[in-house]
């Protein structure tokens, strides 16, 4: 008789996540197909390109893995899993928002291009979400390194329930880190943003409305990353204090981590576009100029407009010599 007969509610939980997670993570394979079939040859070639497609893998690994680990439990309650697999679950539900949250430095190198900044501001800039990183990935690595294993010693549907939720101090620091971090780089790129569309007015004339305008997909993506994520955090952090007992918190984890991958996919290749479509339009507005006083007209807004595209660039990270 199986242990499940006399609570359905774990059977269900387990089956929850499993609907979760593998469904999501099979969203990503046509994802990583579209990039790879429609993207240009020399997309490929450029850094944001491979970590989306990195992005995209770790999400369908940590969905590959935990549908795995919650079907063996439904199908065999009773065994007992190792240690080993219970604690390498751990890092496989919490450290990829830390290599995805990487991407969006990309949106600062738009503003900061390496070549460009000088390097005491480009250290100025970039210091404070390095050392945020760093101390989310020790606090990852605390809190493996203080679990409870002796919890572990149990049948596979009693040691997985609350794997992760509400254990303790480090686990909070985490997603506060982490709601720090998004903060902080998408607030930058907001202001960036913000004195680009004011230096932009006073160069071209203009109301801030036209001159944001060029670049709504920009904003409003920037917007979407900063808001979404930091919500869920602020909303993890909430409920696993008050809740630390709740299983189903664990669902929100799997989502939020998701749909942190998802909006850092999507972010990155619309901007890409944004800025594909900007260099077009400048590039044919160059080609159409014609008469001496737009000849002036036109280059005031090639500078005004101009917006390093770190996606555009073979040398991001090794400047040419």
């Amino acid at each position: 008789m199986s242990v499940f007969d006399s609570s359905d509610a774990s059977r269900y939980h387990f089956l929850t996540i499993i609907l979760i997670v593998a469904p999501l993570g099979a969203t990503l394979l046509p994802i990583i197909g579209t990039l790879v079939f429609f993207a240009p040859s020399e997309s490929r070639k450029r850094p944001v390109f491979l970590l989306n497609i990195l992005a995209c893998l770790l999400g369908i690994c940590q969905a590959v893995f935990f549908t795995s680990l919650n079907s063996f439990i439904l199908l065999h309650p009773d065994k007992y899993i190792s240690r080993t697999t219970l604690i390498a679950a751990i890092p496989v539900l919490l450290a990829p928002p830390i290599l995805v949250d990487s991407i969006l430095l990309f949106r600062l190198l738009a503003f900061y291009p390496i070549q460009l900044t000088p390097r005491k501001t480009l250290i100025a800039v970039l210091a404070p979400t390095c050392l945020v990183k760093a101390a989310r990935l020790a606090c990852l690595i605390a809190f493996i390194i203080t679990y409870p294993v002796s919890r572990l010693d149990a049948p596979g549907y009693v040691a997985v329930h609350g794997l992760v939720w509400g254990r303790g101090h480090w686990i909070i620091a985490i997603f506060a880190l982490q709601a720090l971090d998004n903060t902080y780089v998408s607030s930058m790129f907001l202001y960036k943003l913000y004195r680009f569309g004011y230096t932009t007015q006073k160069a071209v004339g203009g109301s801030r409305e036209d001159i944001f305008s060029r670049v709504p997909a920009v904003f409003i993506i920037a917007l979407g990353n900063y808001v979404v994520p930091v919500t869920i955090d602020i909303l993890i952090i909430i409920l696993m204090t008050l809740l630390p007992g709740w299983a189903g918190g664990i669902y929100i984890l799997f989502i939020a981590n998701f749909v942190t991958i998802f909006g850092i996919v999507f972010a990155t290749v619309w901007t890409t576009n944004q800025n594909w479509i900007l260099r077009r339009m400048v590039e044919a507005g160059v080609e159409a100029r014609t008469q001496s006083t737009m000849r002036f007209q036109s280059k005031s807004i090639v500078d005004a407009l101009s917006v390093h595209d770190p996606y555009d660039s073979a040398g991001l990270f090794f400047p040419p010599r």
